[in-house]
């Protein structure tokens, strides 16, 4: 049992090639994949997903993996969900360049949807495959470098020199008090992480001139939109996070909203060039949620951030952490309202989360006749549903 542990402990390359994980059940495909890239990078092999998951959770010096998408134990899609929902950032940035033979537009666009990076049909190009497994290792490269240095300048400084914004070590040291006062007082307080969709492609095609300078309109508008009392922070390379004390859920939820439609309201522009941005947010609240330290509040609104991504961003992460399943779990075929009834009475609502806005508005007829019959009231709330549908869609 020694050696076979010994085998599976991280270790520092014997040569300087670029790690890259290849998941693929059939052997045929894994020696194709082999003989395209070994002889520019260090190839690991996972007959299944399961196998694929350990590697990356084993070894932080995997830059790219390859998956395909039919595995047995755990497949590409539900592989792809549980890397984008990793506590760790290392694992959860990883590219991801899924190899499947269903040329479809709905493998493709669940395949995105879940958080791959890029995709190539079988039979396997292999001037393609290994041009943008360079290219996505680059990228990766590129990242770690950054937040290496983000991290650094965390611990010396309160403010971030790029976005003027506060530092993390400025947000966490914050947080504490904020936090103990809250406690103290019996006072709200909640937790936002904030960060832009599809970032790592647009770095990729835009290069730093144009990240950097998008990085630093995001953290305009999140401090014009913010409370002179909230805490605005850069706390990594693309990462972004608020504090707002004497906040609940309703009251952060407004403010996250209010962020989510100002980014989303007009493009970002340099100098001739235009590009339409989304975000994706979580939140966490005192109280409401598990979580004493502000480190745990953080935590937790990055998982929810996490899931909003994955559900296609654009969207806050908010209340459905107790009930989220397991990331293997979490791809089911759109449910009718009687299905969605029958899995909430069943614990199992966090299966549920992708299609909510679709439920609602298929209940929505439902609650205007309620409305009429009944005069609840609602008239003014059912409208402002409408338009939050609207902008979900």
């Amino acid at each position: 049992m020694e050696m076979k542990a010994e085998k599976t402990e991280i270790a520092v390359p014997v040569t300087d090639k670029v790690r890259v994980l290849v998941a693929d059940d059939s052997r045929v495909i894994r020696k194709a994949i082999n003989k395209i890239l070994s002889n520019e990078f260090e190839l690991i092999e996972a007959e299944d997903g399961e196998t694929a998951w350990e590697h990356l959770l084993k070894d932080d010096s995997i830059e790219v993996l390859v998956s395909d998408i039919e595995m047995p134990k755990l497949d590409g899609y539900s592989l792809i969900c549980r890397i984008r929902a990793a506590e760790t950032e290392r694992v959860r940035n990883v590219p991801i360049i899924v190899i499947t033979g269903a040329d479809d537009e709905l493998t493709r666009e669940r395949a995105f949807a879940c958080g791959a990076t890029d995709f190539i049909i079988k039979p396997i190009d292999g001037v393609q495959l290994l041009a943008r497994t360079r290219a996505h290792a680059k990228l990766d490269q590129t990242t770690r470098r950054l937040e290496e240095t983000a991290t650094a300048l965390e611990e010396q400084t309160a403010v971030d020199p790029l976005t003027q914004l506060h530092s993390r070590r400025y947000f966490i040291q914050r947080g504490v008090q904020d936090l103990a006062y809250a406690k103290r007082h019996n006072s709200d307080l909640s937790v936002i992480r904030i960060d832009i969709d599809n970032f790592r492609t647009i770095y990729k095609q835009h290069g730093d001139q144009v990240s950097d300078q998008i990085l630093v309109w995001l953290a305009k508008i999140l401090t014009a939109t913010c409370r002179t009392e909230d805490t605005v922070a850069r706390i990594g390379g693309g990462e972004f996070a608020i504090i707002a004390p004497s906040s609940g859920r309703m009251e952060a939820a407004v403010l996250c909203e209010r962020v989510r439609t100002a980014v989303a309201a007009e493009p970002f522009k340099h100098a001739s060039l235009s590009i339409a941005l989304t975000t994706s947010l979580g939140l966490s609240t005192l109280g409401r949620d598990p979580g004493e330290s502000i480190e745990e509040l953080l935590g937790l609104a990055e998982q929810r951030m996490t899931l909003a991504k994955a559900a296609g961003g654009n969207r806050l992460g908010v209340s459905y952490q107790e009930e989220a399943p397991k990331p293997e779990e979490a791809i089911i075929e759109q449910p009718d309202l009687e299905t969605a009834l029958k899995m909430l009475g069943a614990n199992e609502g966090g299966k549920l989360v992708p299609f909510l806005p679709d439920l609602i508005g298929r209940c929505m007829p439902l609650l205007e006749f309620c409305n009429k019959k009944l005069d609840l009231g609602l008239g003014f709330a059912i409208e402002s549903l409408k338009d939050k549908l609207s902008d979900m869609r």
